[in-house]
């Protein structure tokens, strides 16, 4: 193993948990500055189908990451890079899935703070994953990550 694949991307804060936090944080906001509206049916139901439809599509990458058999953690080393399916439209896509969250249980719970949580752990994971991330795949694979960098956006 070489000393760029000694720690992979060196992430330090599991991107789940930033996103966690910062829905806390956002549940934290709601109950000392309400902003709650009343709840909807077509928000309820659109809240669980985003839910759902989020909890599939990540299911759906670690399964992609499992075939590829590549590390899906951003502390660990990474194999190959996928640059396909999900990976063709997003670089992150994990992380595009992982707004799906705080997006459904806002709209779920019709809770203002929940969906505005996302700014909050997007930053959150571009600061502390992300920048890692692409520098550790940039170093390990110049020439197709570089590629892959100039073709496909960040976020969508």
């Amino acid at each position: 193993m070489t000393e760029i694949d000694s720690k992979g991307a060196s992430v330090k804060v599991p991107p789940p948990l930033i996103f966690f936090l910062s829905m806390l944080a956002a549940l934290g906001c709601e109950k000392l500055f309400p902003l709650a509206l009343p709840p909807h049916p077509i928000g309820q139901v659109a809240g669980v189908a985003l839910l759902v439809t989020t909890t599939l599509v990540l299911l759906h990458i670690l399964l992609i990451f499992k075939r590829r058999q590549t590390a899906i953690e951003p502390w660990k080393p990474t194999s190959n890079i996928i640059t396909s399916g999900y990976y063709g439209y997003s670089r992150n896509p994990i992380y595009v899935a992982f707004c799906g969250y705080p997006l459904g249980l806002g709209l779920l719970l019709a809770s203002p703070w929940l969906v505005l949580s996302i700014l909050p752990a997007c930053l959150g994971v571009y600061w502390l994953a992300i920048r890692r991330e692409e520098a550790y795949l940039l170093a390990k694979f110049p020439k197709e990550y570089g590629a892959y960098l100039k073709s496909v956006r960040r976020w969508l």
